[in-house]
């Protein structure tokens, strides 16, 4: 049996979604802090008021809260990095995710026992660079996505007791390890400042010939709408999680900007799997198949267990064209809700709280997973919010009360 288990850190970019991480097995949620995260947009915790209630709420969960601070602020952003630092220095944060060396004399100034962790912006990879901030007391790197395996292995050998956190699973950007300037460029939104416009994944009319190959085409396939040259596949490394685990401390799940579906159903599939071979069984395919279940492109493992030269995309002396249609987006709208643990008693039956996110009518069977079981059930009947029953429900209904053939506790996220 493998000794070595490392944590489950999963994204929370709004309380529900920091609490859906944390009750589907997330052993630590990074969550966003108000003007000073990467993904700024993205976040829903508006106030340091939310801030310090979902920190708590975790903690009351189980899981540790990792705070993100991790933009590169511009000198103008200094002064409101600075009182940001002051107004969270009591949250009770497990750790501080950063990325700047200009902001951690700053961070240190107003928190100086909270655990540092070096964000993948950060752009570390080499063991030099990994015992040097050793040596300035942080206590995790979160490596640069280029790094391979090998790597990895080598900088656990030469820098022992600095704990490695690494990608496993996430929308991969096509810039160096995550550091763009495209979306200024392109719709004047700086991504290093938490404003990332997604600008990689725009459609664009592209043909491609480089000058020191006149003749040699990369032929892009597309649409009418254009193609997506820039934009990656996907990470997902679960069937090779094993080949992982003896040299991490922490792996990584990356879904800011996705949905609670999302979220919940990769960190039960990366959970099982993770147990499962520490447990030395084999994973249950049904659940380790989770990550097919959501939103995807199609599916690579990075860099991982790739030098660049590997990728079917590279060209070599015998090629003369690429056909780049892979990263093309799967537009699958599956996710229908999630119930809360609110609800209310109709005829002596319990309905539970949900807000549509798609179609919801009587008589519908829907997928469904919770923490600890997946399986199917059917819709019985809707109520709205005063009690009347609902042919159907829908994003623009509100919330509305469901009852279903299956017993409900809360939590539970359906799907197709």
């Amino acid at each position: 049996m493998m000794k070595n288990k490392p944590r489950i850190v999963a994204p929370g970019w709004s309380h529900e979604k920091a609490m859906v991480a944390s009750h589907y097995g997330a052993d630590e949620v990074y969550v966003g802090v108000p003007f000073t995260s990467l993904r700024m947009r993205q976040n829903k915790i508006y106030t340091f008021d939310n801030l310090k209630k979902t920190v708590d709420d975790l903690h009351k969960n189980w899981s540790k809260a990792l705070l993100t601070m991790n933009i590169f602020p511009r000198n103008i952003d200094i002064k409101i990095f600075e009182q940001t630092v002051k107004q969270i220095a009591d949250v009770g944060a497990d750790a501080i995710i950063f990325s700047d060396p200009g902001t951690f004399h700053i961070i240190r100034k107003y928190m100086p026992d909270t655990p540092l962790h070096m964000s993948t912006q950060a752009s570390t990879m080499n063991y030099a660079a990994v015992q040097f901030w050793k040596d300035m007391g942080v206590k995790r790197i979160v490596f640069a996505r280029e790094l391979n395996i090998e790597e990895i292995k080598e900088i656990r050998e030469k820098v022992p007791g600095m704990e490695i956190e690494v990608f496993v699973h996430w929308a991969m950007c096509m810039t160096y390890s995550g550091r763009c300037h495209l979306g200024d460029y392109m719709s004047g939104r700086p991504g290093n400042k938490g404003e990332c416009s997604h600008a990689c994944r725009f459609k664009y009319k592209v043909r491609l010939e480089e000058e020191r190959r006149p003749g040699k085409l990369f032929q892009v396939k597309g649409d009418e709408d254009g193609t997506y040259i820039l934009s990656s596949k996907d990470l997902c490394t679960i069937d090779k999680l094993e080949q992982i685990m003896p040299y991490v401390d922490a792996i990584k799940i990356e879904g800011r900007s996705k949905s609670e579906f999302y979220v919940g159903a990769l960190v039960k599939a990366y959970k099982h799997v993770r147990d499962a071979i520490l447990a030395g069984k084999k994973p249950d395919p049904k659940i380790a198949g989770l990550v097919n279940a959501i939103p995807h492109r199609e599916y690579r493992d990075g860099f991982l267990f790739n030098k660049l030269n590997q990728f079917s995309e590279w060209e070599t002396e015998q090629t003369t064209s690429t056909t780049l249609e892979s990263a093309w987006p799967l537009f699958n709208r599956n996710y229908f809700g999630m119930f809360s643990d609110q609800t209310i008693e109709h005829n002596k039956k319990i309905y539970f709280h949900i807000e549509p996110k798609e179609v919801m009518t009587a008589g519908m069977k829907l997928k469904y997973i919770t923490p600890t079981d997946m399986g199917e059930l059917t819709i019985v009947d809707i109520l709205d919010t005063k009690g009347n029953s609902l042919d159907k429900a829908h994003c623009n209904s509100g919330a509305v009360y469901i009852l279903t053939d299956k017993k409900l506790e809360g939590w539970e996220i359906l799907y197709i």
